[in-house]
């Protein structure tokens, strides 16, 4: 019979499954450095381009933030001329108001009946002293400046009898007052 000797076929196996899987380890190795080299490489690309966006983010930044000064800063002088702007509608409302007071006036007094002998505003309050030949024509004139739309809140403070030297005939001495209308001084600051 013949014997055949298995242990050197055996052995070869062995080392063969033992050089096959020393390779798959070394595959393996080399393929778990390969993939982490190339993470290292696509990480430090992104690291690098999100580095460079960061940075044109913060020159964009800086210019926007220049910008938004420069807003600011017209924002404020439009403020400032805007409040000049008021103060000159005000002084011009102020310059021309008594003159339309005065010419309304003038209107309502009846001639050769009423005299206006004192006027005196101060901050929309008027007060009107003067002399009358009657009760009658105070009260057309107090009439007069209520229907008007320069005056509200129109009062006799005090009427009584005066003797005139110089017609030698007694006139009425009155007191009015009354308010500039807060209506008429909107409208005209408004046109002004």
């Amino acid at each position: 019979m013949i014997t055949i000797n298995l242990l050197p076929v055996r052995a070869a196996r062995k080392k063969e499954n033992v050089r096959r899987q020393v390779s798959v380890f070394f595959l393996c190795a080399v393929f778990t450095v390969s993939v982490m080299a190339y993470m290292a490489i696509s990480m430090s690309q992104k690291i690098s381009t999100l580095k460079s966006n960061i940075e044109t983010t913060r020159t964009e930044l800086k210019k926007y933030e220049e910008i938004a000064n420069r807003v600011k800063h017209i924002k404020e002088e439009l403020k400032k001329l805007e409040e000049k702007m008021d103060i000159i509608v005000r002084l011009e409302a102020n310059r021309t108001g008594p003159v339309r007071f005065m010419d309304a006036l003038t209107n309502f007094v009846i001639p050769d009946k009423l005299w206006l002998t004192t006027l005196t505003e101060n901050l929309g309050n008027m007060k009107l002293e003067g002399m009358a030949t009657d009760n009658q024509t105070v009260a057309d004139f107090m009439t007069a400046l209520e229907q008007s739309p320069f005056f509200e809140a129109v009062d006799l403070v005090s009427s009584k009898q005066v003797d005139a030297k110089a017609e030698s005939r007694k006139l009425k001495k009155f007191t009015v007052t009354c308010k500039i209308s807060a209506q008429t001084t909107e409208q005209k600051q408004t046109t002004s």
